[in-house]
């Protein structure tokens, strides 16, 4: 699950724009993708709280069976899911942090 989510992440952050340059879509082609803000982030939303659930339920059935085969959770699990949620809510309250922001960097 993590190798998929850093492949993604991997094309989403680097290749995906280097990819849109080549075929010549800049910025004003990614602006089609604004209708898609809020299903976007709404399914962002049922993942990371998906990989919450499964996380903690495999954190506290390992608490309470000392004879757990399954390892406990790993640290860097709960690491990714913390950034996750982050920029997932940064991402749903992006509508209030624009304007200030641009405000605050001199823009209009």
């Amino acid at each position: 699950m993590a190798s998929l989510a850093a492949l993604f992440s991997a094309a989403a952050c680097c290749i995906l724009p280097l990819g849109l340059a080549a075929i010549g879509v800049g910025s004003a082609g990614l602006s089609s993708f604004v209708p898609f803000h809020w299903p976007l982030t709404i399914a962002a939303i049922v993942a990371v709280a998906a990989g919450w659930i499964v996380h903690l339920r495999k954190r506290q059935a390992c608490a309470r069976d000392a004879t757990c085969m399954t390892p406990p959770p790993a640290k860097s699990t709960f690491i990714l899911l913390s950034v996750a949620t982050v920029f997932v809510t940064i991402s749903a309250c992006w509508g209030f942090i624009e304007a200030p922001l641009m405000r605050m960097l001199g823009g209009a």
